[in-house]
């Protein structure tokens, strides 16, 4: 499935991915977060950030050609990594070469200026972007963004395919458990 180096020695680089947990309050005091459970959220490295992939205008069901209302933003590592205190979150570190960061960068960068498809429910969410991203920069094998859609359609998908690349290949994941008045979505 990965295209990568898995931890040779051609690997210069790494891209980290960064996968928020869905959850639900376990107490009537605790505040519910967008998406509960099944929510979450991915985001894929871009220099000291993080590129997100989010909605921007009006809600779609359906995704719409015409009307793109998405949008990438970048969000600062220190946002997510340093001040998640209460969030469960796995950040997988995927060797790269030097060529394939250049071209995911690259990549990256023509996304935030302008977003190639809407952000829909039934459609690209955040998961089926980050998947997108990394195959566009040649680290992950190319389909169809339907495929993508129906594959990863919640961040869970991708994470569980991702974190068990990760035990095969023997790449670094970063895990933080998250606070414990919450219920977290399970691997």
């Amino acid at each position: 499935m990965f295209l990568g180096m898995s931890g040779c020695a051609s690997a210069q680089d790494t891209v980290k991915i960064l996968f928020v947990y869905g959850s639900k309050p376990k107490a009537k005091s605790e505040s519910k977060w967008f998406g509960g459970i099944h929510g979450g959220h991915v985001s894929v490295q871009y220099h000291q950030m993080y590129a997100s992939f989010v909605p921007n205008g009006k809600f779609h069901v359906f995704s719409s050609k015409k009307h793109i209302h998405s949008e990438f933003v970048t969000e600062s590592e220190d946002r997510f990594v340093f001040d998640t205190a209460d969030s469960r979150y796995a950040i997988i570190s995927i060797p790269v070469t030097r060529q394939q960061s250049n071209a995911l960068d690259s990549v990256i960068a023509e996304r935030l200026k302008t977003s190639p498809y809407d952000y829909a429910f039934l459609g690209m969410r955040c998961a089926s972007a980050a998947y997108e991203l990394l195959a566009s920069a040649g680290i992950m094998p190319v389909m169809s963004r339907h495929k993508m859609v129906r594959r990863y359609f919640y961040p869970k998908k991708l994470r569980k395919q991702w974190l068990k690349e990760a035990a095969l290949h023997h790449w670094k994941v970063f895990y933080r458990p998250g606070k414990t008045s919450r219920k977290w979505e399970k691997d």
